[in-house]
Formats: C-alpha cells, sequence, structure tokens
C-alpha cells in the first residue's frame, strides 16, 4: 500500500486518519483498525453484497481474515477527496491469497469529523468482473 512513512496514533486530519485505517489492514492491526472506525452510524457493504450496520460486526469480520495467513492485498489510490467534516477514498484493490486466488476490486472508504476525530462511516467494496 502507497501509505506515509510515518501515520501517527491519534490521526488529527482525514489524511492521516486514512492512512492509520489502511495501515492497520496491511500490518493486520485489529486494535488499531477498530479504532479508526466510528462507533454508531457505520455502514458497510462487503464483496458479497452483505450489509453491515455496526462497528462490532465490522471489527468480527476481519478478525478471522486478519488472522489467515498469506494474503497480500495493495492498494492503489484513485482519488482522494476531503471537505471541512467529511472525507473519501476510492483504492483499487489487487487482493491475493495463495496459491492461485486474485480479486480485484474498488474500495469506497467515507471518513467524518466526529468530535474532533476523523473516523470511518461506509466501506463499500465492490468486485471487478
Amino acid at each position: 500500500m502507497n501509505l506515509p512513512p510515518h501515520v501517527p496514533a491519534h490521526a488529527t486530519s482525514f489524511r492521516e486518519a486514512l492512512g492509520r485505517h489502511l495501515l492497520a489492514i496491511e500490518k493486520r492491526d485489529l486494535q488499531t483498525f477498530a479504532d479508526t472506525v466510528a462507533e454508531h452510524g457505520v455502514l458497510v457493504v462487503m464483496s458479497d453484497g452483505k450489509l453491515l450496520r455496526s462497528k462490532s460486526e465490522f471489527v468480527e469480520a476481519h478478525r478471522a481474515w486478519f488472522a489467515m495467513p498469506g494474503w497480500t492485498l495493495h492498494a492503489r489510490q484513485v482519488e482522494v477527496v476531503e471537505t471541512a467534516d467529511v472525507g473519501f477514498g476510492l483504492f483499487h484493490l489487487d487482493y491475493r491469497e495463495p496459491p492461485a486466488l486474485r480479486q480485484e476490486s474498488y474500495l469506497t472508504l467515507v471518513f467524518q469529523r466526529r468530535g474532533g476525530k476523523w473516523l470511518m462511516v461506509l466501506d463499500q467494496n465492490t468486485p471487478l468482473k
């Protein structure tokens, strides 16, 4: 993933929060990942079309995945837009699991400033056919 060399523990800008979220995925760091997600008002559209509406469901959906050995995920930034209180990033994902699984998708992440902190409120993973 193309991330800044230093992502602070407590992101103060949207881009820092976005980088921290993506780095947590790359490092399979479930606690840091969970810290980047809003406690309430979360919407997640998984790549299989399943809709999740809570932080706890979203984090649990990632627990087993993070524990799986061998997968890699390359995220290429397509677009990042930021306003005063909302920011979104669109990424092209190239996901691989040995020995032969390869999936490409677009990932849309939306963050909202809540109480001075940038938190993810929407995640949509759209597979490419």
